[in-house]
Formats: structure tokens, C-alpha cells, sequence
């Protein structure tokens, strides 16, 4: 039995935290034993996965680090607990994972790490220009000696012509078999438990309210369209720009709706049609892929990630970042189209390429020692 440790920050509500859930899911429990350390206390203003991956039979342990103790003692801390569990693989997902984790923190310890952005994009649109290159910088450092996995072609790409570093490929994914496209009556008993709209079009929006997700964007266009007055948009998250995207809406209206961070999101999928992403920066995006799982024709920006995922699709329904004109139009002509046509072949994407089944199964021929 291989025993593999896991270790994140914390196991909130995330893309990157979903894609490890759908991983260790999809694991042979005959073959490896999973456990999960987080590095700080879950935030109680965040849904968090925690009850998810208990429910999986995976052991949790936290050491709700403080930045004084992460910084004086963690990296001890760490490796102590890995000799104690007798740890085989150690899986990182996230930055401070990957700086307090070497590849010399135990003997005989294989240590993988996950990228699941262009951390230079994500780190200096987050954090500011300087902040976010150095960040970017110390993160890449940390991947000498290890197994660095990209989450994409395109950020292993970009990752090499910035730092010159090689990275695996493993494509995210989520599991298809829980993210199914809704009957028409399965929609209708959705939108009347949700009390959204039985006779409108719905497009919804997933993702944190921050410049790189450019959700002002998708609300402009969304107002400017001419589609707008029969139609709802929902918006699903939280964060800086939430007080902006509300000043853009005639709330009275009720055709935009903002309902916060969600613990789950399959319901609100279910009874959408069309599904938005304007995103600046992506690595291989979660909410896209779960859209495309349960049917709904996406808009996107055309972001390499984006254009990734629909490569193999004759696919006219990109926009450029930040051009809430076309995004307008696209909206315009997007619902005029073969809806079952456009609907089943997102959905045949995520079943035949790009999902968690094969996802698991590429990092278990990692972990195999």
C-alpha cells in the first residue's frame, strides 16, 4: 500500500481544491492510502470541503499554523509527521506547500507538485506586480528536485518560455458520471427549488469577484445585450469587486442575481442554459469544465486555457478579454443556435478527453514506487 500525503493551505471551496477531492475519489483504495494535512484553519466566511473528504474514508489532520510558527517551525513539523506516518508519496497543491516542502525534507519520499495556474498571471494580478514576481519566482525555485506537474499544456508552456522549466501534463478533471446534463423536467423542479425563472434563458457566471476573473465584464455585456430582458444571469461567489458589480445592476429589474458563495454549484449548473467565463487568467479552469460536463454551451474569453478546452470543437462562441461588445453579440446569437447541438458537444469533451477518472489515473503511474 502506498501512503500519500496531500497537503494544501486549507481545504476551502476552490478550483484546486476540487480537482484533489475528484482525484482522491477516482483513487484505487487497494493500492493507496490517502491523507490530507492542511496548513491553517478553515475560514468559516468560505465553503469548505472538509465533511467532502471525510466522507471519502480520507484521514485529515491540520496544523493550523500560525505565519510566526509556519515560518519558524514548519518545515520540521512537516517532516516529522512524514517520518511518523511513514509517508511514501507527498502531493503538494499550492505555494506555501511547495516552499515549506524540499526535495530533502525526507528520504525515500517521492514529492509531487501540482500547477494549477500560470502562477506568473495569477501571483501579480493577485498580490501586484512585484509582490507576484517574486512569488512566482520563489514558487518555481521550490520545484528543483521535485515531480512538477502542470494542470495544462498551456501553463506548462508558458511556464517553460518564462523559467525554462519542464513540467508533466496532467489535464485536471472532474468526475462526468456527477455532472450530467439535467432532463427538461429535472430543469423545471431545479428552477422552482432555486425560485429562478421557468420561462427565461439563464446564463450564469462561477468564480471569485476579482480583476483576473473580470466578472464586471460579463455583467456590462449581459445588460448591453439585447437578449438581457428575457433572461437572467446569475452570479455565483464573493469578493472585492462584488460592491462594484452591484452598483452596475438596476437590482429592481431582478434579470441579474447575486447569490454569493455556494457550498455546491451542480444545482445552480443544472438549471442554467449558457454558461460565461471572461477570465484574464486561467490554468485549466474547474467551473468550465463541470458547465461543459452538465451540457451548457460555453462563452469564453479567448485565453489559451479556454481555447484548450475547446480545441477539438469547431467552437465560435470566444470573445477577446475585456470586450464586453462582442460578448454582447455572442450572447445575442449564441441562444438563435442548435442547443442540443452545441450542448452535446461540450459534453463530449469532458467524457471522452478531459476528466477525473483519467486524471487519477495518470498521477497513480506517478505514485507507483
Amino acid at each position: 500500500m502506498v501512503k500519500i500525503l496531500y497537503i494544501s493551505s486549507t481545504l476551502k471551496r476552490t478550483g484546486p481544491t476540487n480537482v484533489l477531492y475528484n482525484l482522491i475519489a477516482e483513487l484505487d483504495r487497494k493500492k493507496f492510502e490517502p491523507i490530507i494535512l492542511t496548513l491553517s484553519e478553515e475560514d468559516p466566511n468560505f465553503p469548505s470541503l472538509w465533511e467532502a473528504f471525510e466522507d471519502l474514508n480520507v484521514k485529515i489532520f491540520s496544523f493550523n499554523f500560525s505565519r510566526i510558527r509556519s515560518f519558524i517551525s514548519g518545515r520540521n513539523e512537516i517532516r516529522k509527521f512524514i517520518v511518523q506516518q511513514k509517508i511514501n508519496v507527498v502531493h503538494l497543491y499550492g505555494f506555501r506547500g511547495d516552499l515549506m516542502v524540499n526535495s530533502a525534507i525526507s528520504k525515500n519520499v517521492k514529492i509531487i507538485s501540482t500547477i494549477n495556474s500560470n502562477i506568473y498571471d495569477d501571483y501579480t494580478m493577485l498580490y501586484g506586480k512585484y509582490t507576484g514576481m517574486i512569488m512566482a519566482y520563489l514558487h518555481i525555485k521550490s520545484l528543483k528536485g521535485k515531480i512538477g506537474v502542470a494542470c495544462s499544456n498551456f501553463v506548462s508552456e508558458e511556464l517553460k518560455k518564462r523559467y525554462s522549466i519542464d513540467l508533466k501534463v496532467i489535464y485536471n478533471g472532474i468526475p462526468c458520471k456527477e455532472y450530467t446534463p439535467a432532463s427538461k423536467q429535472e430543469q423545471v423542479n431545479i428552477r422552482k427549488k432555486l425560485k429562478l425563472p421557468l420561462d427565461q434563458k439563464i446564463f450564469i457566471f462561477v468564480g471569485y469577484l476579482i480583476y483576473r476573473k473580470d466578472p464586471i465584464t460579463v455583467i456590462n455585456a449581459f445588460l448591453n445585450s439585447m437578449t438581457c430582458e428575457n433572461s437572467t444571469l446569475l452570479i455565483i461567489g464573493d469578493g472585492p469587486l462584488m460592491e462594484e458589480c452591484v452598483e452596475k445592476c438596476d437590482l429592481k429589474k431582478g434579470n441579474v442575481k447575486f447569490l454569493g458563495n455556494q457550498p455546491s454549484t451542480i444545482d445552480y449548473l443544472k438549471a442554467s442554459d449558457f454558461y460565461i467565463s471572461s477570465a484574464y487568467s486561467e490554468g485549466l479552469p474547474t467551473s468550465v469544465m463541470e458547465a461543459m460536463s452538465c451540457g451548457l454551451p460555453v462563452i469564453l474569453s479567448n485565453i489559451k486555457p479556454h481555447e484548450e478546452l475547446v480545441s477539438n470543437l469547431n467552437w465560435n462562441y470566444l470573445f477577446p478579454v475585456n470586450n464586453d461588445k462582442k460578448l454582447s453579440l455572442i450572447i445575442d446569437d449564441i441562444i438563435e443556435q442548435d442547443y442540443d447541438l452545441l450542448s452535446n458537444n461540450c459534453q463530449s469533451v469532458i467524457l471522452n478527453e478531459i476528466n477525473s477518472n483519467v486524471m487519477a489515473t495518470n498521477y497513480q503511474l506517478l505514485y507507483k514506487i
